[in-house]
């Protein structure tokens, strides 16, 4: 799902973020960076938490043996 311009979510509401397979440019990707910036401070608990879930969700990924 993908909001509207304008669009805002009430204070509280939850939302799970999925990312979308696309290779872009590295001035794209800063672009896209710069143009949503984090509004609120992250404490280190949720950074650790999403990390944590995007590891369960990519167990198959993280655990391939590196080439050589």
């Amino acid at each position: 799902m993908v909001l509207d311009e304008g669009e805002k979510l009430s204070d509280g509401a939850r939302v799970e973020v999925g990312g979308v397979e696309e290779h872009l440019s590295a001035e794209e990707a800063i672009r896209r960076i710069l143009g949503n910036p984090i509004t609120k401070p992250l404490g280190m608990l949720e950074i650790l938490r999403e990390d944590q879930r995007e590891q369960e969700e990519r167990f198959d990924q993280w655990m391939k043996p590196e080439p050589d």
